[in-house]
């Protein structure tokens, strides 16, 4: 296994892409997906995420074959991955160790590695190199202000594009592009999503109550997206919130309701998504509903999509999620000046 350093694969070779089965994760994969699909013509493209995504993953035309790496344990992963024949280049946006163990099985003695790897004989991770390319996927700071003066190929500091460009893309950087289903029922007008991988994330209960109180009366149903609440709580935080939305204000509780591309379906047909940064925003921004994102201060430059239906709401330098008032979130809302159907 060697470092991929834009040097050009030969026509019909293999690629293998990793990526991480939280849901924002996997929509980032998609115009990665997508530019390595374009750029190097590969004869197989397969992708290898974990079972919370499976359903929507196996729908991805860009794929081949998706293999399950997360949830089942890595002795039945590392038969499954051994199996297979080894890849040509090997492309992973998973800086977890797991991830990078995953690089040198699927890329074998020869194949070529782009993203964090752990090098060939195990002891470490495999150096990035020298390029421009190598230096930006070694720099810890990504969420800075300053990432794009620091490397001027880049035009947004969007997570989606900084892999393309690591990936020696040099072309437009494609949109989220997620399979949709009819999600078979009426959809309201708003839905939200409460829950997020970390507690500083959230924004408080009470604040979320007011909010669909405000917005009910502005004469709007509203939804609540979600996992059904015992499996939210294993990779969730919030679930306890979203019991409290639902019972003290005036939504409908949609949690657990539709598969993963049936959400997709539901957000395209929604009039309003109002998110914290998880998921569903990036589901959501796959479509061109519009969306009020709630995001920390500085994650928004690297997590933030730069799509124009995307109203991104932080609280400035060295302020919280939790300090968002009621009356920013709204004004957000009302940026949109969004008419009742």
């Amino acid at each position: 296994m060697h470092r991929y350093m834009g040097e050009g694969l030969k026509l019909g070779s293999r690629i293998a892409l990793i990526a991480n089965d939280a849901l924002g994760n996997f929509a980032v994969s998609s115009p990665v997906a997508q530019v390595l699909r374009t750029m190097y013509q590969p004869s197989v493209l397969d992708g290898f995420t974990g079972s919370r995504v499976m359903e929507i993953a196996t729908e991805c035309s860009w794929f081949d074959e998706v293999v399950s790496v997360y949830g089942d344990g890595p002795r039945v992963v590392a038969e499954r991955i051994l199996a297979r024949e080894p890849y040509d280049l090997v492309v992973n946006i998973e800086n977890a160790a797991w991830a990078k163990s995953l690089v040198p099985l699927l890329a074998g003695e020869d194949g070529g590695a782009i993203g964090p790897a752990a090098n060939r004989d195990g002891r470490g991770d495999l150096d990035y190199g020298n390029s421009p390319e190598g230096r930006l996927w070694a720099d810890p700071k990504w969420t800075r202000d300053s990432l794009r003066i620091d490397f001027p190929f880049l035009s947004t500091g969007h997570i989606s594009e900084i892999v393309c460009r690591c990936c020696y893309w040099d072309g437009r950087i494609p949109a989220y592009n997620l399979p949709k289903h009819d999600p078979g029922r009426e959809i309201p007008d708003v839905l939200i999503s409460a829950t997020a991988s970390l507690p500083d994330k959230l924004w408080p209960v009470d604040r979320w109550i007011d909010l669909m109180n405000l917005i009910a009366a502005d004469g709007r149903t509203i939804g609540l997206l979600g996992a059904k609440p015992k499996a939210g709580s294993e990779f969730w935080r919030g679930v306890d919130d979203e019991t409290r939305i639902v019972e003290e204000s005036p939504v409908e509780d949609l949690r657990g309701e539709f598969t993963l591309p049936q959400v997709v379906g539901a957000l395209d047909q929604a009039q309003l998504v109002v998110t914290l940064d998880n998921g569903i925003l990036h589901f959501a921004c796959s479509t061109d509903t519009p969306v009020v994102g709630l995001f920390r201060n500085g994650i928004h430059r690297l997590w933030a999509p730069p799509v124009p239906n995307l109203k991104v709401v932080e609280p400035g330098v060295g302020g919280h999620v939790s300090d968002l008032s009621l009356e920013r979130v709204w004004d957000g809302i009302k940026n949109f000046q969004i008419q009742l159907a």
